[in-house]
């Protein structure tokens, strides 16, 4: 096998699991020297458990390793031990009480042994020049991940409880000053791609983090994709609010290249409610406009119909897909309920205003809840949207879906219709669709 070409060498390790890779490179010095690329894989994971920090600095360190890093994750979720312990309980109900006891208390007991192990370890923040001198020696990574919403234990029960809200543990200050060491390093890369799924609003309306995302924005130049999931603390004032929209604005304003757009509003305090969201107060009055967007999604917000059609009509030479709503915070069994309101104006109109405006528009999905107009108005306007595709517009299994039958408080008698014939509509053109009747008519 030592005279077969580099090139069979190099399709016989892709086939190889980790173990076998190592196995391999010990059959000669040749195999040893190809198979050095495949011993890592090409996304890299650090939680907080072990201490992914010291690793990840030693591969950068590293000649021939520190290439094959091309994408990162840093997952910083915590469980709610209260809320956790409940939902496990009654997620295995139905077992055999031995067989759930025993099947518990494994998890329980895996779960205390690793978080016994993250204790030993300083938070990321404080080690925030050995993760900046890391990023200085990975030349090839192109996308980054933030999360605290997954479930970072391999642990098939924890993995179930992480997908209930409740029971995913938040600590707003030590995330802001996670994020802040990894925007510092970022600084030192081009990122094709940036994802944070629970980034606390705040963190733009604070005088020190607010200039610190000010100072690092500028290597958000070369993202194409960007998706972003705001948290919005439970209070905050007007003038806060509109502070921490205009420096979330400003970041955005750096993004020139973007092709891939999500803004997504959770607010967890009130699953069910929808952040105001004004693009006027986002990009300060003007008429600013990716000039390279393709895909938009919005989730999560409520908007005045003036403003949503004017932001989108800005990308109308560009805008191939649009996705509005989503599945927000709704648990498993639940519909989704990240929808977009408009408190201004109405669907009908917004869509009709629309209609031929958008020349590139090839595909359009809504999803979750759905309300326009005011609340006492007989023409107000309620609907859940049945999700028809997921983000990557693969189709949704009807089976799936079909299991998600229970409706959250105030949306059991609203009308319940999918997007199709919208699409068509603002795609192909014609009359404006009959969406569907209410449930229990």
């Amino acid at each position: 096998m030592d005279f077969l070409p580099v090139e069979l060498v190099r399709l016989v390790f892709l086939y190889c699991d980790a173990p076998s890779v190592r196995a391999l490179r010990l059959a000669s010095a040749r195999y040893a020297d190809v198979g050095y690329e495949f011993l890592l894989e090409p996304h890299f994971t650090a939680v907080e458990w072990r201490d992914d920090i010291t690793r990840l600095y030693n591969i950068a360190g590293h000649d021939r390793l520190r290439g094959s890093i091309r994408s990162l994750t840093f997952n910083f979720s915590k469980v709610d031990e209260y809320n956790a312990r409940h939902t496990t309980f009654f997620q295995h109900w139905l077992q055999e009480p031995e067989e759930r006891c025993a099947l518990l208390q494994d998890a329980w007991t895996k779960y205390y042994e690793l978080e016994e192990g993250a204790r030993k370890l300083p938070p990321l923040h404080t080690r925030s020049a050995a993760v900046e001198e890391a990023f200085k020696r990975l030349p090839n990574l192109k996308d980054l991940e933030i999360t605290l919403t997954k479930c970072p234990y391999d642990i098939e029960v924890l993995n179930e409880v992480f997908q209930v809200r409740s029971c995913r543990k938040r600590d707003r200050s030590q995330a802001c000053k996670n994020l802040n060491a990894i925007v510092s390093a970022v600084r030192h890369v081009r990122l094709s791609s940036l994802s944070i799924d629970q980034l606390p609003l705040e963190i733009f309306r604070l005088p020190d983090d607010r200039r610190h995302w000010f100072d690092c924005a500028r290597s958000f130049a070369s993202l194409s994709r960007l998706k972003l999931v705001l948290d919005p603390p439970s209070s905050l004032l007007p003038s806060a609010r509109f502070r921490a929209i205009n420096g979330l604005g400003h970041v955005l304003r750096y993004c020139v290249n973007l092709t891939h757009l999500s803004l997504a509003f959770h607010t967890y305090h009130a699953p069910l409610e929808k952040f105001h969201l004004s693009f006027q107060a986002l990009f300060c009055g003007s008429d600013f406009a990716f000039p390279r967007l393709t895909d938009l999604k919005l989730e999560g917000v409520s908007c005045a119909e003036d403003d949503l059609r004017g932001f989108l009509l800005r990308h109308a030479a560009t805008l191939e897909r649009l996705r509005l709503g989503g599945r927000g915070l709704a648990r498993p069994h639940e519909w989704s309920i990240g929808g977009v309101h408009l408190h201004e104006g109405s669907f009908r109109s917004l869509f009709a205003s629309l209609q031929g405006r958008l020349p590139r528009l090839r595909r359009f999905h809504m999803e979750g809840d759905a309300e326009a107009g005011d609340f006492m108005a007989s023409s107000r306007e309620v609907y859940v949207f049945r999700p028809v595709t997921d983000d990557d517009w693969q189709p949704v299994e009807a089976s799936a879906e079909g299991k998600r039958r229970y409706r959250p408080e105030g949306l059991a008698c609203v009308k319940t219709v999918d997007c199709l014939a919208l699409e068509r509509f603002l795609v192909e053109g014609g009359e404006y669709p009959q969406l569907g009747k209410a449930v229990g008519e």
